[in-house]
């Protein structure tokens, strides 16, 4: 199967997902990535801002957000600049996601772990889209 066969095959499959099955799996998988020793290591954290039909970001986000330093990219045309997390400064951004305000960015080098929405993963562990 190719790569756009299998993205379009789960975006269809997302679809039939309800609330509750969405919050569960973003439950499951986030409860994962807590008990991963690179993530109780981690400090500097690049995340993003879910989209709705990805898996919810924020309250994740939220739990964590007094213990670690999230960091959410910013679109700037066609870069993407990265800003500290402080949920007091978002403001609506480009394709209608949440983005942080602000002139502090910094720079992926100083990210400790990155977390990257992905629609579809091989078996190796390798992002498909």
């Amino acid at each position: 199967m190719k790569k756009d066969d299998i993205r379009r095959n789960i975006k269809a499959r997302k679809t039939l997902l309800s609330e509750e099955e969405k919050q569960a799996a973003a439950e499951q998988v986030f409860s994962l990535l807590e008990q991963t020793a690179e993530f109780m290591l981690s400090d500097r954290i690049l995340m993003y801002h879910s989209l709705p039909d990805e898996l919810s970001t924020r309250a994740f986000i939220r739990k964590w957000c007094g213990r670690k330093h999230f960091y959410l990219p910013r679109v700037n045309g066609v870069n993407l600049e990265i800003l500290p997390y402080d949920e007091s400064r978002l403001s609506l951004g480009s394709f209608h996601i949440e983005e942080p305000t602000g002139t502090d960015t910094s720079s992926v080098d100083d990210m400790e772990m990155i977390v990257v929405p992905a629609v579809a993963y091989d078996r190796s562990g390798n992002r498909v889209g």
